[in-house]
């Protein structure tokens, strides 16, 4: 704990220095065994099959040492991914949001600690505690909003309204916890900070990137999505070697830039150069933020900074180097943005498709490092711990837990020695693993983490820790038992379907509702295979209760023509028990509502439609996952199996001739 501490205390007095553009080991470096690791792990993960392409990129005090592309970017045009060829840098683009947020408090059209609504009075929510999230939350994660705003966040082309639906939305929805306390990543922040920056400035987010960030560090090929007319575009391909739409992220402040590995290397010299922020303010950008109750114990195994994932790397800070990073991913691409300020080092890779870009920049990283003697070598191992009794007072640590996107019960077996994690499926907990407890009072997982559990602020948490400090952070919060069980009948063991999903919008989720036997008063929403837990203000309105979850929203329940409406963000679902079956001779029109009609198949079989213009066919299978989505590219002949649901999404009007063989 000194030690961390220490590091961290010499960071905040030396990173003005560490960014004034003066290396401290400036002799000439190696960087043949860096190349060609980062060759063997970027042809690994593309030829795993995960990945498409990749650009990477290693600029080491101004001098592009290292830039390659890897497979191609559009295979239908023969295109080879090349220097100018531009990738999504999703989550990247949090840190040029934060950095335009630092040049505005500069200018003094912002202040950090001032309050949002002091700039932005139509951002409003149905929660009073809003009015206390300052400007530095939105940045740090501290804000305790929901966590992302995801109807029409990624699409196949843009929508320029996503910023005016998303305030509106916040107006109706609550705060999960108090603002300012615990740090827990969220894209809606960042969004907001895009509206604030645009308000600020009196230009558009892209206008004020180009003129005051890209311009300044020579980043001529970064944008605010793709480039207009852009060809050059690595394009990701899906198993059946079908190209995936191009991927627009709306929530231009969350996610939203494209780059290239180059430019976002070009990005860190120009902080390393004072170009795009002061001395004083590069400090406070990189320096640690989180809130004061993040982790119950011990510090946050990711500290994060202003729009930073962590200032403080922790597999590399164990070596006595400073790495502050960024990593993002969304459905089509996978990013990380690696600065070493002691070697005025930026480090860069993106992958379309999907591929372990941190384990890959991790690697690159560390290669460089031990090619040129830069770090101080490993902390002195101290010996293995070996196995020991569980301590009485961590049993009453048995229970059920929850985590944006997991239930979990934990239990121990005092005869072995070992904790049993169990995760929900929506039926019952299956056994993930079982865990050894040893000498060093942690239970021992096989990936190199610890689990442990902690006690503070009220509450009880299941926590994971680095494998040799007690950095950690917060994997479960335990559930007590509800202090009034409400009436859960109406969300209890069903399944729904979208009725209002956009032609555009990439995310086509089917949820399920329903309730854990053992945890009375409680229920779960279900959507790509996570379970998250909920309580109820009433019998039709979930509560968020969980503050350290990611990626919260609140349901309601309402009737509407006869059916009964479930409403998560601005998604509308239908019930399947109230869909019909689809009937060969049906004329499927969509009315003057625009509303989705929605179909059971009650055979296996063949399906195939002609598409009306604008229209979107989306065929959800029994488990209620997309089996087809038609805007990924329309097949001739579809098969289908009984109990899957039909989706037909147009314009009122739209018209929808379909052949259904069984």
């Amino acid at each position: 704990m000194k030690r961390r501490i220490l590091i961290w205390g010499c960071c905040l007095i030396m990173l003005g220095l560490m960014f004034s553009g003066c290396s401290s080991k400036a002799e000439p470096k190696s960087y043949e065994k860096t190349i060609e690791t980062a060759r063997t792990d970027i042809w690994n993960a593309i030829s795993a099959g995960g990945a498409s392409s990749a650009t990477v990129a290693i600029m080491d005090n101004g001098n592009l040492v290292y830039e390659e592309g890897f497979a191609m970017a559009n295979r239908e045009a023969g295109l080879s991914v090349t220097k100018d060829t531009q990738f999504n840098i999703c989550s990247v683009s949090k840190v040029f949001t934060a950095a335009a947020v630092l040049q505005l408090c500069e200018d003094g059209k912002l202040e950090l600690d001032k309050p949002v609504v002091d700039y932005l009075p139509e951002f409003t929510m149905a929660d009073s505690r809003y009015k206390d999230i300052s400007v530095r939350m939105l940045l740090n994660h501290t804000a305790a909003l929901p966590g992302t705003y995801t109807t029409n966040a990624e699409t196949t082309e843009p929508d320029p309204d996503y910023t005016q639906k998303f305030l509106a939305y916040l107006a109706g929805t609550e705060l999960k916890g108090d603002p300012g306390k615990v740090s827990v990543y969220c894209n809606d922040g960042f969004t907001l900070a895009q509206i604030l920056v645009e308000k600020s400035s009196g230009q558009s987010f892209s206008d004020y990137l180009a003129t005051n960030i890209f311009t300044k560090a020579g980043m001529k090929n970064s944008s605010c999505y793709f480039k207009a007319d852009n060809t050059d575009i690595a394009r990701k391909y899906n198993e059946d070697g079908s190209a995936a739409p191009v991927e627009y992220i709306n929530s231009l402040g969350s996610g939203g830039i494209a780059a290239t590995a180059a430019d976002l290397c070009r990005y860190g010299q120009a902080l390393f150069q004072g170009k795009i922020l002061s001395e004083a303010m590069v400090t406070e950008y990189t320096s640690p933020q989180y809130g004061d109750q993040t982790v119950p114990a011990g510090t946050p195994l990711y500290p994060y900074g202003l729009g930073w994932d962590s200032v403080a790397v922790a597999d590399f800070e164990r070596q006595g180097v400073t790495v502050i990073g960024k990593n993002g991913g969304s459905p089509q691409y996978n990013s990380q943005l690696y600065l070493l300020p002691q070697e005025n080092i930026s480090v860069a890779i993106v992958f379309a498709g999907n591929a372990d870009v941190t384990g890959v920049a991790n690697d690159i990283v560390q290669a460089l490092l031990d090619e040129n003697g830069l770090s101080e070598g490993l902390e002195t191992e101290t010996a293995e711990p070996t196995a020991a009794t569980i301590p009485d007072e961590l049993l009453a640590y048995a229970g059920i837990y929850g985590d944006g996107g997991a239930i979990v019960k934990i239990e121990f077996n005092n005869e072995k020695n070992a904790m049993i994690y169990k995760k929900y499926d929506g039926k019952t907990f299956e056994t993930q693993g079982t865990y050894p407890y040893l000498s060093d009072g942690y239970f021992h997982l096989p990936v190199g983490y610890r689990a442990g559990f902690a006690k503070n602020f009220g509450q009880e948490f299941f926590m994971i820790y680095d494998q040799s400090s007690d950095a950690g952070f917060v994997s479960g919060q335990k559930m007590a038992a509800a202090a009034a069980a409400l009436d859960t009948s109406q969300f209890s063991g069903k399944s729904w379907i979208p009725t209002n999903l956009s032609a555009i919008d990439a995310n086509a989720m089917g949820v399920k509702t329903g309730v854990v036997t053992e945890l009375p008063g409680y229920l779960y929403h279900t959507a790509n295979g996570g379970y998250t837990l909920y309580g109820l203000k009433d019998a039709t309105t979930t509560q968020m209760v969980l503050p350290y979850g990611r990626d919260l929203a609140q349901a309601t329940i309402a009737e509407n023509n006869g059916q009964m409406i479930l409403t998560i963000m601005d998604y509308q679902f239908i019930n399947t028990a109230s869909v019909a079956s689809l009937q060969n001779d049906e004329a499927i029109v969509i009315g003057s509502d625009g509303q989705s009609i929605c179909r059971k198949l009650d055979n296996d079989g063949t399906f195939s439609a002609v598409m009306p213009e604008g229209g979107r066919i989306v065929i959800y299978g029994p488990d209620l996952q997309p089996d087809y989505d038609s805007s990924s590219g329309v097949a001739e002949e579809i098969p289908v199996t009984a109990g899957s649901y039909l989706v037909f999404i147009g314009a009122p009007g739209a018209t929808f001739t379909y052949a259904y063989t069984v």
